[in-house]
């Protein structure tokens, strides 16, 4: 019996076999990963007007999205040192520097740099780390395009904090760009800020989060619609030529 002209063809079980085996491939490489989907992980109360959804935590890291009610306030005040964040919603205060959408930030991690909302509340990426802790307050605006550096084509990368062997770097890759499979010397934290992009076989969203182990291959990062990143690691560029 021939199949029905409205039906697509069924596959040869030989096919199916090869799918299914690339399939459980795929989800062997993709479990070495710690990934954080944005629908998915729970907010959690902190303080009047302060939810903050964990991403993860390393052993000189914490990495968490925070939700902020207008005016509301977290302090960055404990064991970490340095404070790196990237406003994505709404307006802050940090310390006494305001932050609009777009911005990223570097500040020393203490009482003197509290973050507080604006009028219309804020949601940003929040990184804290144990590392020197920054003489003065930078940011800069995402959204601008100055001081960024070419990476490879299609993708350009602006500095936000560097000590030793480590980087933090906001990533953007323009659509149809791609970076190839590369290995992590350190672990690897990355943050969508904005777009969206395939990290090998796994399509990563605005507002997810993955954190790569040290010693671990990522497939080729490509993206169709363009993509904004914040990447912590070694990130040698020899390792992605």
């Amino acid at each position: 019996m021939s199949a029905h002209p409205s039906l697509p063809p069924v596959p040869s079980a030989a096919l199916r076999g090869r799918l299914l085996l690339r399939v459980q491939a795929s989800r062997g490489h993709e479990r070495q990963f710690t990934t954080v989907r944005r629908d998915v992980e729970p907010w959690q109360a902190l303080a009047d007007g302060v939810r903050v959804r964990p991403l993860a935590t390393t052993d000189i890291a914490s990495s968490s999205l925070v939700h902020l009610q207008p005016h509301a306030v977290l302090c960055t005040t404990g064991p970490y040192t340095l404070c790196e964040t990237v406003l994505i919603e709404g307006s802050v205060l940090l310390g006494t520097q305001p932050l609009r959408t777009g911005d990223a930030a570097l500040a020393p991690s203490d009482a003197a740099h509290p973050i507080r909302a604006g009028a219309d509340g804020a949601r940003f990426y929040l990184r804290r780390s144990l590392a020197e802790t920054a003489a003065t307050t930078l940011h800069f605006s995402t959204l601008d395009d100055t001081g960024w550096d070419d990476f490879c084509p299609g993708v350009r990368i602006r500095a936000l904090w560097s000590g030793g062997e480590r980087r933090s770097v906001l990533v953007r890759m323009r659509a149809g760009a791609s970076v190839k499979a590369h290995r992590h010397a350190l672990e690897e934290e990355c943050m969508v800020l904005a777009g969206e992009a395939f990290i090998g076989d796994m399509l990563l969203r605005s507002g997810e989060y993955q954190l790569a182990p040290q010693g671990s291959e990522h497939g080729e990062v490509s993206t169709d619609v363009g993509a904004l990143f914040f990447v912590h690691g070694a990130l040698d560029p020899t390792a992605y030529a």
